[in-house]
């Protein structure tokens, strides 16, 4: 099988360039495998990111025929030749497939996306148990697992487009702390929940839906903030 694979080294390249190579397909072979074939086999300078191997990590996301998904679950078998893997959009190539994700990290951070639960009587040695709305905690739990991987984030053309715009990846966890009765209000996520690059920049494309590889939709989370600042 054919891999194209968008390469670039910042230290000796001007630009991006695609190189081809001829990958000896065995069955259940992942587009992973066939990155760790290229390296092992054909070119050992080729650069890609991964940890888990098992889809739980994230690190592997990138772009497989135009489409964002983690290479550890994309089996060859589901992918039409030529493959083409290039790396996450809207991110700074570090080297090949690899992106410095230090700006999706600097956007989620900025929603303040830690729980605190910081009022005396939820944490309180004399709290009573904190209740949960069960209609509320059902939508929070599917919510809930988002594994930072990226792929919403270079799937999103507002991203691309608007360089303020905090994405679905924070925006997804503004809401799932939101939600929470638990957790008292933050000013500072608020405040990026609703500035320039908060939810009503979002433009509802929902490609960040069909990007994320663990079935949450961002979208959904975006909408509910935006209703809740309406609410308000």
């Amino acid at each position: 099988m054919i891999f194209r694979v968008k390469r670039f080294d910042p230290t000796c390249d001007r630009r991006p360039s695609w190189r081809a190579y001829t990958v000896d397909v065995r069955p259940k072979m992942s587009v992973l495998d066939g990155l760790f074939w290229i390296l092992e086999h054909a070119d050992s300078t080729l650069s890609f990111r991964y940890s888990c191997r098992a889809g739980m990590c994230g690190s592997c996301a990138m772009v497989v025929n135009g489409r964002e998904a983690l290479a550890c679950r994309l089996r060859l078998a589901h992918v039409a030749a030529p493959v083409h893997v290039e790396p996450l959009r809207s991110l700074p190539v570090i080297k090949d497939l690899v992106v410095d994700m230090t700006p999706f990290f600097e956007k989620y951070r900025a929603v303040d996306p830690f729980y605190r639960a910081e009022d005396p009587a939820v944490t309180g040695p004399a709290a009573a148990p904190a209740v949960v709305r069960p209609e509320s905690r059902e939508l929070v739990d599917l919510q809930l697992g988002c594994i930072s991987c990226g792929a919403c984030y270079s799937a999103c053309p507002v991203v691309a487009l608007n360089p303020e715009f905090l994405g679905p990846a924070a925006l997804n966890r503004a809401y799932v702390l939101s939600a929470d009765e638990r957790e008292p209000a933050a000013g500072d996520r608020a405040a990026a929940i609703l500035g320039d690059g908060g939810v009503h920049a979002c433009h509802a494309v929902g490609n960040c839906v069909a990007a994320c590889p663990v079935g949450i939709n961002p979208l959904l989370s975006i909408q509910l903030l935006r209703k809740g600042a309406t609410d308000r």
